[in-house]
């Protein structure tokens, strides 16, 4: 083995110098190559020091592993080196996976279905939320671990797997043969009229199926009488650059420059530019970004904004604007390299300064109070100015909103964050238990979304079913609390009834920001107006 191990460090050793010399020798070129030489030879000696004589055996691979880390955390704070494992999970949510299409939680020993994706192929035999597999393929399910639930129920697309299903409405479980297909995680889950007129879409990520998803969402909103809309970006960190291209595409009329990167390499500069097909009609945008909205969220946001297109509202962004290529081994990894940068039609620099700042203090003075130290109102940053109507906007790093507004504190407390992460899933089966004919519930959702509150009786009932479920909490702690206990009551009621959807809303009703941005329409139509003359 050892041997062996010699034999390919010495492989790798002869394709590196050869980099060095294959074009001639000239000294510098010679010295160098040598430098480099030594210190790999350095690494190779060190290595075997560490296999044969250290007070522990160390896997090589673990070694090696460990020593690209090193390597690639030197770097910036966003190139990353990924194994197969981590690497498959991440794209998961950008690419898509091939299984069922659910989503799920071991609730009392049973895999239960929390969501299923609309024409997915759970979806398209009949399964719904509530839904609990209790054996696949004939074997019992009950009693497994979270972590086991892929292996049994992913796998290559066409390939079947049976699936036995109780529902409380039945008197005996059912079989489903459910044809495994490619799905993907939804990157714009909500789409919806806020009031008459005012449609709000919220993106959670850029994905693949990015552009697709809001051109549906677009249509959906337009049949329902929208006539300004509201583009949610919170919390985005994100994704593909392609796909924020295609979101800017919807709105910037045909020939107008998206965004731009430029890199070490001449190959890297590349520029985007909008298209008269995918336009959509123009119409009245506020954009919603905060501290953790970054990359391709930032690309949407400073193309909408330097074409006098949108206005922004929020926090800063976070400031990512760095070009991570992937690049695959043959061992399933992945390195996610930055190879260029990010910059807005009037040529800001969307990156943050990343030099001689720790990987720790380059994410918190962003995302802690205490350390943003004012960024949203800091106009000594570089002032460009916007294309049309030549308005002051921003650089030094993220985009700075027209219009700021600070985030709300969320107020949550520990012990309440500890119920609703409680493994029982406490909300979920009191509902469940408490709410077993949803047509008890003798309310349309508009009525229960302005009006209903859970009372003293529903309370108390969810006390005694948490207190069942042995989790410990004081007559003290829960009147304390009472007021967020009964916001994710209605949330888990809502979603019971009527769909995720429904829960989101309640969500909405508390979220001062998004109430906050329907007043300023009045802002985004004269700044449309005096852009586009319209």
């Amino acid at each position: 083995m050892k041997a062996h191990m010699k034999n390919r460090y010495l492989l790798i050793l002869l394709l590196l110098l050869s980099l060095f010399f294959l074009s001639g020798t000239p000294k510098l070129l010679y010295d160098s190559g040598r430098t480099l030489y030594d210190k790999i030879e350095l690494f190779s000696q060190i290595l075997r020091t560490i296999q044969n004589d250290y007070i522990d055996e160390k896997p090589s691979q673990e070694l090696l592993e460990n020593a690209i880390q090193g390597m690639v955390s030197n770097l910036d704070p966003h190139t990353t080196y990924m194994s197969s494992d981590q690497f498959n999970k991440w794209n998961q949510n950008f690419e898509g996976y091939s299984g069922i299409g659910i989503s799920f939680d071991v609730i009392r020993e049973k895999i239960t279905i929390m969501s299923v994706t609309p024409d997915g192929p759970s979806d398209k035999v009949g399964l719904v939320p509530g839904d609990r597999i209790v054996a696949i393929d004939n074997k019992s399910a009950v009693g497994i671990k979270r972590d086991d639930v892929p292996l049994k129920l992913m796998g290559p697309k066409g390939t079947k797997v049976e699936v036995t299903v109780e529902r409380k409405e039945w008197d005996e479980p059912k079989n489903f043969v459910i044809t495994r297909d490619e799905v993907h995680v939804e990157s714009v889950p909500y789409a919806l009229i806020m009031k008459p007129g005012v449609g709000y879409i919220k993106i959670i990520r850029f994905s693949s199926t990015t552009g697709d998803e809001i051109e549906k969402k677009l249509l959906q909103l337009k049949s329902q009488g929208m006539k300004q809309l509201i583009l949610d970006l919170r919390q985005n960190g994100g994704g593909y650059l392609e796909s924020a291209v295609e979101v800017s595409d919807k709105f910037l009329p045909g020939g107008k420059r998206i965004v731009y990167t430029k890199g070490r390499m001449p190959s890297s500069f590349r520029e985007y530019f909008a298209t008269d097909r995918a336009t959509y009609p123009l119409i009245p945008i506020i954009v919603i970004i905060d501290r953790a909205s970054a990359s391709a969220s930032e690309i949407v946001a400073g193309a909408l904004q330097d074409w006098d297109r949108a206005l922004i509202a929020g926090e800063t962004s976070f400031g990512k604007g760095l070009v991570q290529s992937q690049y695959r081994f043959r061992d399933g990894s992945a390195l996610l390299m930055t190879t260029a940068k990010y910059y807005t039609p009037t040529g800001r620099l969307i990156q943050r300064p990343f030099d001689d700042k720790s990987f720790e203090e380059y994410y918190s003075e962003v995302m802690i109070d205490s350390l943003r130290k004012n960024m949203d109102n800091d106009r000594s940053r570089p002032v460009f100015q916007s294309k049309i109507l030549k308005r002051k906007v921003y650089g030094g790093g993220g985009i700075t909103p027209d219009l700021v507004m600070s985030s709300e504190r969320d107020t949550t407390s520990q012990l309440v964050r500890k119920m609703l992460y409680y493994p029982k899933q406490l909300f979920f089966t009191f509902v469940e238990d408490y709410l077993k004919d949803p047509s008890d519930m003798k309310m349309e959702l508009n009525d229960f979304l302005k009006n209903y509150e859970p009372n003293g009786k529903v309370m108390q009932h969810f006390l005694n079913h948490i207190r069942k479920c042995e989790f410990q909490i004081s007559n003290q702690e829960f009147f304390q609390n009472r007021e967020k206990i009964q916001f994710f009551l209605k949330q888990a009621i809502a979603e019971k009834i009527w769909g995720e959807e429904a829960r989101y809303k309640v969500q909405i009703l508390s979220d001062r920001q998004l109430l906050e941005t329907l007043g300023h329409f009045p802002e985004a139509e004269s700044l449309l107006k005096k852009a586009y003359s319209l």
